[in-house]
């Protein structure tokens, strides 16, 4: 029924769908995975008179299940919901269907196919892939996202996500994770295409000093602290070793593999770097034959 006897509508408003995220910590209050539905505990749905948040929990599928056949009691549900697991860990986690096949990375307008590592700040690769540890196993994501004030929100181990609950926010809509550090501010928004493709739809964080950002179709970029800054509206790759390679001194782009840029400026001290001088990728070529160059 999409209405209860009182006329109540299952649709949830956003801000009170808000509220028991955040008092659940991001993931089932039983077992902590962040795939959840919003279940209706005390009044159930049948005799609620209204959206209550603090009468509304995150339960997972499974857990979920488990209360309608009778093996999860609602007083357990109901002591779990003062104590929600996700608090007690301090995070709440999901898988990534990752395949046997080298998986393609979508960093806003950056398309990594086969890469390593795609992003380096200051000799950490806060974004690797890794291949399979035996014949025919998953091919494995490692990564740490943060915010613009340099606070972790979301990593990756090994394929399993992780969203910190001291999050404002993290929002699951189908195979979306948001994550918000305000109302209106985005900090993060990853799709998982199952189970070749991994989209970063939009990214801005700041990790020591350096700030990466990305919107997907429009641009990617990185800026040292001292304003070495590297754009690009299109840009694809086969086999890097180190794609996006920052530190306090620079930047260094495509570090082994194939690399097609379909534009790309870099700025130093405010101004478009000398078309004579060597490019910043590293390559030994002037940056008007290497990046510098329109494909």
């Amino acid at each position: 029924m999409d209405i209860n006897k009182h006329g109540l509508s299952r649709n949830i408003p956003d801000p009170t769908k808000r509220k028991v995220r955040q008092r659940c910590g991001f993931g089932c209050i039983n077992c902590g995975n962040a795939i959840y539905q919003y279940e209706h505990l005390d009044p159930e749905f049948a005799d609620a008179l209204k959206h209550d948040p603090d009468c509304i929990v995150l339960l997972c599928g499974a857990c979920h299940d488990r209360v309608t056949r009778g093996l999860l009691s609602k007083e357990t549900v109901k002591e779990k919901a003062t104590k929600p697991k996700c608090k007690e860990r301090g995070f709440s986690f999901g898988p990534f269907d990752i395949g046997n096949d080298p998986p393609e990375i979508v960093l806003g307008t950056i398309v990594a196919r086969n890469a390593q590592t795609l992003i380096r700040i200051c000799g950490n690769d806060v974004f690797a892939v890794r291949p399979p540890e035996n014949n025919g196993g998953p091919f494995k994501l490692d990564a740490r996202f943060f915010d613009a004030d340099d606070r972790p929100i979301l990593d990756i181990v090994e394929n399993e996500w992780r969203s910190s609950s001291d999050n404002w926010d993290v929002e699951i809509s189908g195979a979306r994770i948001a994550i918000r550090k305000a109302l209106g501010k985005l900090a993060l928004v990853l799709r998982a295409e199952p189970p070749r493709r991994l989209v970063i739809e939009q990214m801005d964080m700041v990790h020591k000093g350096i700030r990466v950002s990305c919107r997907e179709g429009t641009a990617f970029q990185a800026i040292t602290p001292g304003g070495i800054t590297f754009n690009t509206t299109g840009c694809e790759s086969d086999d890097w070793r180190v794609g996006v390679d920052i530190d306090e001194t620079g930047i260094k782009v495509s570090q082994g593999g194939a690399t097609r840029i379909v534009h790309a400026t870099t700025i130093a001290g405010g101004g478009r770097l000398p078309r004579n001088a060597p490019c910043f990728c590293g390559s030994g070529l002037k940056f008007k034959r290497c990046h510098g160059r329109m494909s």
